[in-house]
């Protein structure tokens, strides 16, 4: 393999990342490619199908705001203290995206179902709260260990491309993360993973 193969250009790199593919992004707080974004951008992306992990900001809005988004699936959608992210709330209100509302437990418990390769990962704390009639895909089930004792099923989310930046890699394609622990399990949960360095 070329070193060419391993490290291409950022068009080239948003060009791995077809249209309609499902793209887990990291939140803004945790090694966003904005340079990738921005081919992507560039690249006249659509229908992608975004995953946050399990929140995202400006990734996401610039995404939307350029067209480039189909649906997404969130805990949250915010510019933090700088307030709402205006593309995701315009499009939300004018429903010009599919919104899948999740929660970060729930997101995180799906990717490591993937993760390990199994097809669903049991989460208890999202019981009782009115987002499981909003999502017809998890299933509510009596625990099989105790009586009367529910229990949430996710099923794996295992996203087509994780795309993520990291600070140092190495030509093997080695890629040093630090403590960002999301970026491993989105890494391992997706199909490729693809990091700008």
């Amino acid at each position: 393999m070329t070193t060419e193969a391993i490290f291409p250009g950022l068009d080239e790199l948003a060009a791995r990342i077809e249209d309609g593919a499902s793209l887990a992004i990291p939140p803004d707080y945790s090694n966003v490619p904005l340079a990738a974004t921005a081919a992507l951008i560039r690249r006249n992306a659509r229908n992608l199908n975004l995953v946050a992990v399990p929140t995202s900001g400006m990734q996401t809005d610039l995404l939307i705001g350029a067209g480039c988004v189909a649906s997404l699936e969130a805990a949250a959608v915010s510019l933090g203290e700088f307030g709402p992210a205006p593309r995701f709330t315009d499009a939300i209100r004018h429903g010009a995206l599919v919104m899948r509302d999740s929660t970060c437990p729930a997101i995180h418990a799906a990717l490591q179902a993937a993760e390990k390769g199994v097809p669903f990962m049991a989460l208890r704390g999202v019981i009782g709260s009115d987002l499981i009639g909003r999502r017809p895909d998890w299933t509510v089930i009596d625990n099989p260990f105790g009586d009367n004792d529910p229990i949430l099923l996710l099923p794996a989310l295992r996203p087509d491309v994780a795309l993520f930046h990291a600070r140092r890699a190495d030509r093997a394609g080695n890629v040093w993360l630090g403590r960002r622990r999301e970026l491993v399990t989105m890494a391992h949960a997706a199909r490729r993973t693809l990091v700008t360095v």
